[in-house]
């Protein structure tokens, strides 16, 4: 196949980006300049490759996934749909007019190609754990464009005054630390703060070996079952009741809050705070603006098993199938050319981790300055060799409102009272409801798109 084709008009690629826009009259922080990356990648390319252009339509990545549906529907679906990692499964049950599957697995699509229109082929260098969390059955399905992890932020000066002399690592010495920095005269209010957010709990479950639903989290196969009662899930639940209740954990009644913690521990309310890494450079800003000093660690978690590869944050780029052959080469080219060491790299300095090896290695090198303290520590996560089906991350039917479900399961235990055990298995039943619902649409005959289709972080 030659490396170029000869047209007089440029063959368009049509690439929609889920985009995190500022919105006037809103309390919500928004993330401004978000995905400038793959438009810059898209303009080398455009340069590189004269013969196509790809066209950048910046969605809201929470809406994107109707939007989507809405241009099937119109006979006019993009080429690339980037959707956020709650909706990877959506992405996979999302049909075609006529009932197949909209995207095709990208690895399938690349085949054995090394090259596509000159473009090094570049999935094979993904970080592993990253190519595990967008991979079903061992093959990629998409083509991650970020990937976020979480930090634990903690304030200096507060941690020497109350004796703790390092990042905790477990439960049980963050616990210890509260109780520490709770004895302090002058000490903050709470201890720590960290959202009522889905992803902390499936990092939480993973952290103890759990999975969030069977097929090994739907790696292997579909979920059918959700687990939002599991031992883990359990254990993690009576344990943060306890920091609440003890008064060591600040809540800050908002659900899905990670700025409201930031905030806090700006203000010196709390001693640490546990937020993502695609908000680190925010979070060292604020510490700067407030004179804090800052120390960062992971996320302790429930024992001080070796740290796995995930589960991560982020968005990925879905390939539509069925496109003629020059335009598949030109998008899945693009793809590469997005991921190569420049554009990789680069993407660091944009709320991204490491997305390749590439990029990895050069996170780790001596020389390079890390766009936030705590960069290279979440860094490290994303190319822990501790790779495991739990650590994949849970691929299900509407993850997103299975989430809502467990954070308002968790709200009622923390601030009214309900037992875990309880609220939980309760929890489960409704959930399971929503993720029978989301199969019901992928079993039918001929498929059909799922009906929940706007999604959170």
């Amino acid at each position: 196949m030659p490396d170029s084709i000869e047209t007089d008009v440029p063959i368009v690629i049509e690439a929609w980006l889920g985009d995190s826009p500022e919105v006037e009259d809103s309390d919500d922080h928004e993330l401004p300049g978000f995905g400038e990356p793959i438009v810059r990648a898209a303009e080398s390319f455009n340069r590189a490759h004269p013969e196509y252009e790809v066209r950048i339509r910046k969605i809201d990545f929470r809406e994107l996934p109707r939007v989507v549906a809405d241009a099937v529907a119109q006979g006019n679906p993009p080429d690339l749909a980037e959707y956020v990692y709650t909706a990877n499964q959506v992405a996979l049950d999302t049909c075609a007019r006529n009932g197949d599957p909209l995207f095709v697995p990208v690895q399938r699509a690349v085949g054995d190609r090394t090259k596509i229109l000159g473009e090094p082929v570049i999935i094979a260098d993904l970080v592993p754990s990253a190519r595990d969390y967008w991979s079903r059955g061992g093959e990629l399905v998409s083509v991650p464009t970020s990937v976020t992890s979480n930090v634990c932020y903690a304030n200096k000066a507060i941690l020497e005054r109350a004796g703790v002399e390092r990042m905790p690592a477990t439960w049980q010495e963050l616990a210890a630390a509260c109780a520490a920095i709770a004895e302090l005269p002058d000490g903050p209010a709470h201890g720590v703060a960290w959202p009522n957010y889905g992803w902390l709990f499936h990092t939480e479950i993973v952290g103890q070996g759990g999975l969030f639903s069977d097929n090994d989290n739907g790696r292997s196969g579909r979920s059918t079952r959700v687990f939002l009662d599991s031992p883990e899930m359990l254990n993690y639940g009576q344990w943060w009741q306890r920091m609440h209740d003890s008064g060591y954990y600040h809540y800050t009644g908002e659900l899905n809050d990670f700025f409201g913690g930031m905030e806090a521990f700006a203000r010196q309310d709390v001693a640490f705070v546990v937020t993502s890494s695609a908000v680190g450079e925010l979070m060292t800003d604020m510490a700067t603006e407030g004179g804090i000093e800052l120390m960062a660690g992971l996320p302790p978690r429930a024992n001080e098993q070796p740290y796995t590869g995930g589960p991560f944050g982020g968005q990925s780029f879905f390939l539509t199938a069925g496109l003629p052959k020059e335009k598949e080469d030109g998008a899945l080219a693009f793809l590469q050319h997005q991921l190569n060491p420049q554009h990789a790299i680069a993407r660091m300095h944009d709320r991204s981790l490491p997305l390749t090896m590439a990029a990895y290695e050069q996170a780790m090198a001596e020389h390079w300055v890390e766009p936030f303290l705590g960069f290279r520590g979440a860094a490290e996560q994303i190319a822990s060799p501790n790779r495991t089906p739990a650590g994949a991350g849970p691929l299900l039917g509407n993850l997103n409102g299975i989430n809502g479900v467990m954070i308002a399961a968790m709200e009622d235990v923390l601030l009214r009272g309900a037992d875990p055990t309880s609220r939980f298995r309760a929890a489960t039943e409704e959930a399971q409801k929503l993720l029978d619902r989301h199969n019901a649409a992928a079993f039918a005959y001929p498929p059909v798109t799922p009906d929940a289709l706007t999604v959170t972080a």
